[in-house]
């Protein structure tokens, strides 16, 4: 029995609080040696993801039990409540792998470690990317200029060994970066997971990528018209390469919602896995800006921070910075991770996606439409939302 089947069964009287009180030890129990896996996701990278708190339900519930033994109002009222049990994992998807890169974070581990420390990453555009200097101007929405001169910028993203991927160097001049850096973070994600490229041959791995820019390709158009590839900076081939180069066979999909882009693709991911079309996934995404192209448009829009500063939520919020970033991970059945002895850093419970439809303007987001998402998942997968935070 799960939680809410004994507050049912208690509340027919069909189990006295007594019986009730040694069902919830078993699901304690079930749920501490389950707890064992998800701890494994702080030793190796120090991130955590809370699942719903099942202690606290079934305190909560033995409280009741012992206070009268009878089918009090406090009973239905946690009954109402929908709290959700984390051993109810039918459902539940699998993080066995993961890998990545972020402004002035070469890896997971230091992108934690900036992140504990509080640290900014945000500097002025470098000249290796363009002349922010022949472009900017303080004063807002001036035709062809920018007013923000700052990024979130990932470096080295010229390095790559193309013959470790089977790709020719002069091939690999004309592979959009963003490809390029992906199938790095792709392949360390797949090691991180245990899994290598024998182990990976013929699996059914879908690949699912964000991705929302092709500002290579207009560097490549402009400077060398007279060079054609048009594999190196299409959107259908940059989640295609890594199941080129390990031979999976799930479908391989590449994503552009912008913002969200990668979010969607997780979700795409998952449910995939949940409808049985795959037995595993990867899923990220890669962003870069390589030309001012970009920052003009967005000033133009009036979406970036002249301070050059994001203050997310914050009164004094005027506006974002683009930041730059690769990053990937392997997920699986729950269910069948377990199963296969892998390391299991979190779990994903559930997940959903809609459109805000019509708002004050095509960019600008809807209150009540994340709303009504956000309960809609909680209603469909029982998590309540007080047991939502991180650690």
């Amino acid at each position: 029995m799960d939680i809410q089947e004994i507050l049912r069964a208690l509340k027919a009287r069909e189990i006295t609080p007594e019986e009730a009180k040694k069902e919830i030890t078993k699901i304690k129990t079930i749920k501490e040696q389950s707890s064992n896996s998800f701890a494994k996701l702080s030793k190796k990278h120090d991130v955590s993801i809370q699942l719903p708190n099942l202690n606290s339900a079934c305190m909560d519930l033995e409280q009741s039990c012992t206070k009268n033994k009878e089918n009090t109002p406090e009973i239905e009222s946690i009954r109402e409540e929908k709290i959700s049990s984390p051993t109810d994992t039918k459902e539940a998807i699998a993080i066995i792998g993961m890998s990545g890169r972020y402004p002035d974070a070469g890896n997971l581990e230091q992108y934690w470690d900036n992140l504990v420390h509080a640290k900014n990453s945000i500097r002025e555009i470098p000249l290796s990317r363009w002349d922010v200097n022949q472009y900017y101007d303080p004063q807002p929405f001036k035709k062809g200029k920018i007013y923000c001169r700052r990024i979130g910028l990932l470096e080295n993203i010229e390095y790559f060994d193309p013959l470790f991927f089977n790709i020719s160097p002069v091939e690999a001049e004309l592979i959009d970066p963003q490809h390029r850096i992906f199938m790095q973070e792709a392949y360390k994600a797949f090691e991180d997971a245990g899994y290598n490229s024998s182990s990976l041959n013929n699996k059914k791995c879908g690949v699912y990528m964000g991705i929302m820019s092709n500002e290579y390709g207009m560097i490549v158009n402009k400077n060398y018209p007279e060079l054609t590839n048009t594999t190196g900076n299409s959107y259908a081939i940059a989640a295609a390469r890594i199941s080129y180069f390990l031979d999976l066979k799930g479908p391989a999909i590449s994503i552009d919602t912008a913002c969200s882009s990668s979010l969607v693709a997780t979700h795409l991911a998952c449910q995939a896995l949940l409808n049985k079309e795959i037995d595993m996934a990867l899923v990220g995404g890669a962003t870069l800006y390589l030309t001012p192209e970009s920052y003009i448009g967005m000033c133009a829009s009036g979406m970036l921070s002249p301070e050059g500063q994001c203050k997310t939520f914050d009164n004094s919020a005027d506006g974002f910075v683009p930041g730059e970033g690769v990053g990937a991970i392997v997920l699986k059945r729950l269910k069948d991770a377990e199963a296969d002895n892998d390391n299991i850093y979190g779990v994903i419970i559930g997940s959903g996606i809609n459109q805000d439809g019509k708002t004050n303007g095509i960019t600008a987001p809807s209150v009540n439409g994340q709303m009504e998402l956000e309960r809609d998942i909680y209603d469909k997968y029982s998590i309540h939302p007080e047991s939502i935070s991180y650690t």
